[in-house]
């Protein structure tokens, strides 16, 4: 996988923990991560950032789905890449767990249940497994 090469931490400080996941792209990306094989193209992970967003079928949405792939792509993937949480191979667009994905399943796990419970947000009742984040790529 020729990946974007980046200097990243051993691992991340909670400051840093609560900056990444401070926005709901974020948190939903990664709760989309933890949903697939890896790597997955950012167009996947764009549907479901939508349907968690809306809370319904994505085509129903294709210019919000537009809005938030630009979104993903020039704003929460760079951050999530910078800090390590994940590897972006622009080549095919996809993306994969980085090393410091794992620094984040504690906080991840306390705002999922805020998430997907939230009411009147729509967002979906699908479980998410988290533990997946603890496993890194090695290819």
């Amino acid at each position: 996988m020729n990946t974007q090469e980046t200097e990243v931490p051993d691992s991340l400080a909670l400051d840093d923990q609560l900056s990444l996941l401070s926005s709901r792209y974020r948190r939903y990306l990664l709760y989309g991560l933890s949903k697939y094989t890896t790597p997955v193209s950012l167009a996947v992970l764009t549907d479901t950032v939508t349907g968690l967003e809306h809370g319904a079928p994505v085509d129903q949405y294709r210019d919000e789905r537009l809005d938030i792939y630009t979104a993903l792509y020039h704003n929460h993937l760079p951050r999530l890449v910078d800090a390590g949480v994940v590897r972006h191979d622009p080549s095919d667009d996809t993306v994969d767990i980085g090393p410091n994905a794992r620094s984040l399943v504690p906080l991840l796990e306390s705002t999922i249940e805020h998430d997907l419970s939230a009411g009147g947000d729509g967002l979906s009742r699908e479980p998410v497994d988290i533990d997946s984040l603890h496993r890194e790529r090695t290819s």
